[in-house]
């Protein structure tokens, strides 16, 4: 089973396409983000559509009050994808809402909520009246996935613990993955593909270490290092 997620950060849509078409053989899916969808919106998932990528990941990271988070699902029932992501600190009956709407709409999308996002540390956490540490809030918002039966999204470093809290058949999804000598840009907390393998995660979502440079050889060594 393919355990790579291309992350296609972009507004450029022809790219986009191009890029995946390249190597969706090799991958298990790509996700497409805010940026992305900002530009290009339900139409641009289409696109994706039209080339056989119907298990995409929409990594929209929604969070809002409950009717508005299912009304928000609801249409999207017009365009196929598999994967939709929430803010677990939306809360339960946010999250109650998004399961139901994800229900109802033709992909049956699964939902995965988002822990704290790769980019913040236990000083960031501080700054927002959050005394709790990374690994601390991550814990409680597992427990609220486990409770609804949701997968979760974390960094590859925090993915043993959630493991451990939400059992062996819900998915965890690693953003932040870094071969061991790229740079971490914006990104606080990265991990390895072999490191969040080993700590429990289903997939790994990679962008910039992959598409810098030859992405097919990229693709190959990082498949050969999780022993795709």
């Amino acid at each position: 089973m393919k355990k790579i997620i291309l992350a296609l950060d972009t507004t450029d849509l022809d790219k986009a396409i191009n890029i995946t078409k390249k190597i969706k053989d090799k991958i298990f899916t790509v996700k497409l983000g805010l940026e992305f969808f900002n530009a290009h919106g339900k139409m641009g998932i289409k696109k994706f559509n039209e080339i056989g990528i119907n298990n995409l990941m929409l990594d929209l990271k929604l969070k809002d009050i409950p009717k508005t988070i299912y009304k928000a699902i609801k249409a999207l029932d017009d365009i196929k994808f598999s994967f939709l992501t929430i803010h677990g600190q939306g809360g339960k009956p946010m999250i109650e809402e998004a399961k139901k709407a994800a229900s109802e709409i033709n992909s049956k999308p699964s939902i995965l909520m988002v822990t704290i996002l790769t980019a913040l540390s236990d000083n960031d956490l501080k700054d927002i009246g959050n005394d709790n540490t990374v690994v601390d809030q991550v814990k409680k918002l597992a427990k609220v996935a486990q409770e609804m039966k949701i997968g979760v999204v974390c960094s590859g470093h925090e993915a043993k613990i959630v493991r451990k809290i939400i059992g062996p058949d819900l998915l965890i999804f690693t953003p932040g993955i870094r071969m061991k000598n790229d740079d971490k840009d914006d990104q606080k907390r990265t991990c390895t593909p072999e490191e969040s393998i080993k700590n429990g995660a289903n997939k790994i979502i990679m962008g910039r270490s992959l598409i810098k440079g030859n992405i097919e050889e990229n693709i190959n060594k990082v498949s050969n290092s999780i022993k795709e």
